[in-house]
């Protein structure tokens, strides 16, 4: 028997609830939890409105939001659906040519049917749309506007994306002898024909060939789970460090994640020997051996983001910093999937923190210095770099790296720890580390990242 649309709601809701339990448990620090990054975008976890198409053999949900900018201009990511010769109006290639990008890169990909479409399909309507409802469930404060549509779902996903999967592109959906739970996923893709009659932005799509009452009973609900967060963590893992924003399609078969995620890792493990052989054959090495070690494996400085090495951040001409700085640079800018960042220096390991009474040698004020040049740029120059790092100037932390513990005169491990949160308070500086606490982050990380405990990794 069909599945109603009332029942796929009590599904996505008991689902909803789940996944969100289950990933903050995921998230949470040890001994709570494995202490996974909150690095997951799902709509299970952001949307506010869900779009669910329940068609005769199959179930469509996805979250339409259109980004700020006009994406199917240029931008994108998107497809264009067009005929030859192409319905592109001619205000659009004016304006492109006008602003030099035509037969440029801009993000949109064309693609052209060799056969007419149906208005339908071409203008994006639904039809044969039995019975729409919307659910709202405020403890969630979710909202579900369903539609019970007397069709197949192929033909559902070839009118939602106006003929580009379907009429002409074979996504290769799977059939209803498919495992429960396999949907086709796609993110952050937009979809138009070429005369703007009509558009839709993906940012979630799943596309599920089931449509039976067993494929969605709320008995299945944690095995789904399970498994649909074991993907989402392992797939943010491996995207961690691309631009956010950036499209992605999966249809089915072996995840498509499953490569970067464990090239990650070796190149993790790879990073992990070599700053361990650095500091244990060139401790009193120069800043430059180590800023090299870091800029070629920038994971040892964060797993999750994405590094940027000695940026440039220039005053306007004829003015300068306080000192008389006509720019500043940054060892690294670490730039962050929500649009938060982290600005480092680094100092050479073998520097000492401390003097023999116990106050902050120079050097370490020296950097902390640094670390303050940067935060008065951005909150005085904000404009000047607002393209290139949008939200810094609210979302920006700043770290200190130098020394090592083995430098210091303190009676463990746990007393320079204390020291160094002593200096982060007194500097007002939001992170300060050695180069031992480096090297054993990243090892945490890999063995966490890994499922191995340290000594089956070899550490």
């Amino acid at each position: 028997m069909s599945v109603t649309i009332e029942q796929v709601a009590e599904f996505i809701f008991a689902y909803t609830r789940k996944y969100r339990s289950a990933y903050a448990k995921a998230t949470a620090p040890q001994p709570e939890g494995p202490g996974y990054p909150k690095l997951v975008r799902s709509a299970y976890l952001d949307a506010t409105n869900l779009q669910v198409y329940v068609a005769q053999d199959g179930v469509v949900i996805s979250v339409e939001n259109e980004p700020s900018h006009q994406w199917y201009i240029a931008g994108g990511p998107a497809l264009k659906v067009d005929y030859e010769p192409s319905k592109t109006p001619n205000a659009v290639t004016k304006f492109l040519n006008d602003h030099q990008l035509l037969g440029k890169p801009i993000g949109i990909c064309r693609i052209v049917t060799k056969v007419p479409l149906a208005s339908c399909i071409w203008r994006g309507r639904i039809q044969n749309i039995e019975k729409e409802l919307t659910i709202a469930n405020d403890e969630l404060e979710l909202k579900l506007n369903l539609k019970q549509i007397n069709s197949p779902f192929e033909k559902v996903v070839n009118i939602l994306t106006f003929g580009a999967f379907g009429s002409i592109l074979d996504p290769n959906f799977h059939d209803g002898t498919v495992d429960f739970g396999s949907p086709h996923i796609l993110k952050n893709l937009g979809f138009f024909p070429a005369d703007l009659n009509n558009r839709r932005f993906f940012e979630h799509i799943e596309v599920y060939s089931h449509a039976d009452e067993s494929a969605w009973d709320t008995r299945l609900i944690n095995l789904r789970v399970q498994q649909d967060l074991r993907r989402d963590i392992g797939s943010a893992l491996a995207a961690a460090g691309r631009e956010p924003g950036e499209g992605t399609m999966s249809f089915g078969g072996e995840p498509q994640w499953l490569e970067s995620y464990n090239n990650r890792l070796d190149s993790l493990k790879t990073a992990i020997s070599d700053l361990g052989d650095a500091l244990r054959f060139q401790p009193e090495g120069i800043e430059s051996v180590f800023h090299e070690i870091l800029e070629k494996h920038p994971v040892l400085l964060d797993v999750y983001g994405s590094c940027e090495s000695k940026p440039e951040l220039s005053y306007p001409h004829g003015q300068t910093s306080p000192i008389g700085k006509t720019k500043l640079q940054p060892d690294f800018i670490i730039r962050y999937p929500d649009q938060s960042y982290k600005m480092i220096e680094i100092e050479r390991p073998s520097k000492q923190i401390a003097t023999t009474q116990g106050q902050p040698r120079a050097e370490v004020g020296q950097a902390v210095f640094q670390t303050a040049e940067w935060k008065h740029y951005i909150k005085t120059h904000y404009q000047l770099v607002a393209s290139r790092y949008p939200g810094i100037q609210s979302k920006c932390k700043t770290s200190v790296i130098m020394s090592r513990f083995t430098q210091q005169h303190f009676k463990s491990v746990s007393d320079a720890r204390d020291y160094m949160g002593l200096m982060m308070e007194q500097f007002n500086i939001d992170e300060f580390l050695t180069f031992d606490d480096l090297l054993e982050r990243a090892i945490t990380a890999y063995t966490m990242l890994s499922g191995l405990p340290p000594e089956q990794a070899g550490y």
